[in-house]
């Protein structure tokens, strides 16, 4: 399983699914928090970052899973 660099404090556990291998699950509000408090980011520069360098890279099988428990319920579209 990968993981990913400096977020081990956001890890949950592991993640399984169907046909695929377990991978790391990691909080993205704690993903979040830790860029905030350790690189100074503002809450919208660690969204972004997180979306487009963390998120948005693939690095093969095993790449981890990510908890959007970031996201407001009320902002989610299959709850409507």
């Amino acid at each position: 399983m990968l993981t990913a660099d400096g977020f081990d404090k956001a890890i949950l556990g592991t993640a399984s699914s169907f046909g695929r291998k377990d991978t790391v699950l990691y909080s993205v509000q704690k993903m979040l928090d830790i860029m905030k408090g350790r690189d100074g980011m503002t809450a919208d520069e660690a969204v972004e970052f997180f979306h487009f360098n963390i998120l948005g890279s693939f690095n093969g099988e095993g790449m981890p899973s990510f908890l959007n428990d970031h996201v407001p319920k009320e902002d989610l579209d299959f709850y409507e």
